[in-house]
């Protein structure tokens, strides 16, 4: 070896050296850690949607239309899902909500151009008054409302499918064609009905069949059973995924709305313009709601759903029984004061909103290391059981722009038992996690939503820069701010 090799390889060796020694100061381990490009805090935020009804007179939507709209404003949610009733979009607008409009053939008629065109220009007479529509949406579960026996709708003499795949098609040529409108976001049409994604009752609208006709696809998820999956006991049920209602019991594990509702779309990413839950007693407490609601966002955030609209914000006729799905959807109950579930939502939203310009996110270098908790003693029930699934601890890593990561946590597990109604509620364990970090951090604080959906702050110190916590079925953010 010459004497220049010699001390080229004398340098590289001290030099790499120095790195690790100066790593290991901190208490980091190089090799260990695997980078994560995290996601904009705010994109996040942006991804929620609420369902309103502005057109229905007998609810709040229509008799306390203000102090809904306050209620709107001060939850921090920016988008909504609903028609052009009156000058509500405009109205709205005004405040920086955004509108995502329902595009669809009025009923009991048959459709054609001057049907698209008019939608198109009543979006432009909106946004041109203050209206910040942003996203077009098309038809509603036509499956179920475009049939002869609903509403009988039709687009040039063909009705569903044809007629919905050839609205589609117009109504995104329409919208993306015109300079005023080219930038909205074209939703496809919702399917109402259950279909089987491998057996004889496949989705009728054909694989590919609306992929040049959308930005983002569209499906109604609503979390309940999962047949389309394999049957086992777990969190004291029987057929976990069969009688069980957490928020991404139809689109992880065993992904059958994916399955079955994005083949007509594809390539193109999905969008959620209905899912939630109903607090009608034979469903979700209003407890187990605030514990769902934002996991619901959170777990189609993570699998890259583009907006997520929740079903829906008010419920829209008093119950004081609870004995009406339709009647109990809402965020806000009835006489508008919150349920738990929007002061989590608010909360929420409140920690990670991030307005701004447009950003890259950096990567974070850690690593989870979650523990199983055996032989738990359910207190409900009295029931013994394993929690092993340690894959059920989800995550997604965001960042604002000041470069602070803030690491979601969740235990992703069912709180409910459906095979008897009503459903019989669960209370599953944390599960211990160690958060180990592959780079310096500054400071550290955890936050922590409450059954009331109160957020909860700890400061925290790192200890070899490392962090053991234990992640219940509500939402828990670690704040990390690098060195």
């Amino acid at each position: 070896m010459t004497r220049s090799r010699r001390l080229l390889l004398f340098q590289t060796v001290l030099l790499l050296a120095t790195i690790s020694a100066t790593l290991l100061a901190f208490g980091v381990r190089p090799a260990s850690f695997a980078v994560e490009t995290a996601r904009s805090a705010d994109r996040f935020v942006d991804s929620i949607c609420v369902g309103t009804h502005w057109s229905y007179p007998d609810t709040p939507y229509g008799q306390r239309y203000e102090e809904v709209k306050q209620k709107l404003i001060a939850s921090g949610i920016r988008n909504v899902r609903d028609g052009f009733y009156q000058s509500r979009p405009q109205d709205l607008g005004k405040s920086g909500i955004r509108t995502t409009i329902v595009a669809d053939v009025p009923d009991r008629s048959n459709g054609d151009e001057k049907t698209i065109q008019a939608i198109v220009n009543q979006i432009k007479t909106a946004n041109a008054a203050g209206a910040r529509i942003d996203a077009v949406e098309g038809s509603n579960e036509p499956d179920l409302f475009w049939i002869p026996s609903r509403f009988d709708k039709q687009y040039k003499g063909q009705g569903f499918p044809k007629g919905v795949i050839a609205f589609q098609k117009d109504l995104y040529t329409a919208i993306k064609r015109d300079s005023k409108t080219a930038s909205l976001k074209v939703i496809g049409p919702s399917l109402g009905m259950t279909y089987d994604p491998g057996g004889g009752n496949p989705n009728p609208l054909p694989k590919g069949s609306l992929a040049n006709a959308v930005d983002w696809g569209n499906f109604h998820p609503y979390p309940g059973g999962n047949p389309f999956s394999f049957p086992f006991d777990y969190n004291t049920t029987a057929k976990y995924y069969w009688n069980s209602n957490f928020p991404s019991i139809n689109i992880d594990e065993f992904p059958y709305n994916f399955d079955t509702y994005s083949p007509p779309f594809q390539p193109k990413p999905m969008a959620t313009t209905e899912t939630g839950y109903s607090t009608f007693k034979q469903w979700v407490s209003e407890k187990v709601h605030a514990k769902y609601m934002p996991r619901l966002f959170l777990e189609f955030f993570r699998k890259n759903v583009q907006r997520t609209c929740s079903y829906e914000f008010v419920d829209e006729f008093a119950d004081p029984q609870k004995t009406k799905r339709e009647a109990n959807f809402g965020l806000l109950r009835h006489d508008l004061t919150p349920k738990p579930a929007y002061n989590a939502v608010k909360n929420l939203i409140a920690l990670l909103r991030d307005p701004g310009a447009n950003f890259t996110p950096s990567g974070l270098a850690y690593s989870l290391d979650v523990r199983p908790v055996q032989n738990y003693r359910e207190p409900l029930s009295k029931r013994v059981a394993n929690y092993d699934r340690t894959q059920y601890v989800h995550h997604v890593l965001l960042q604002k722009r000041d470069r602070t990561f803030y690491l979601v946590l969740w235990h992703e597990v069912s709180n409910n038992d459906t095979s008897v109604q009503p459903p019989r509620e669960i209370q599953p364990p944390a599960l211990p996690v160690t958060l180990k970090l592959g780079q310096p951090i500054r400071t550290v604080a955890i936050y922590a939503l409450g059954e009331d959906g109160r957020l909860t702050t700890t400061p925290t110190r790192l200890t070899s820069n490392q962090l053991t916590l234990n992640v219940p079925d509500r939402v828990v953010i670690v704040k990390l701010v690098p060195a």
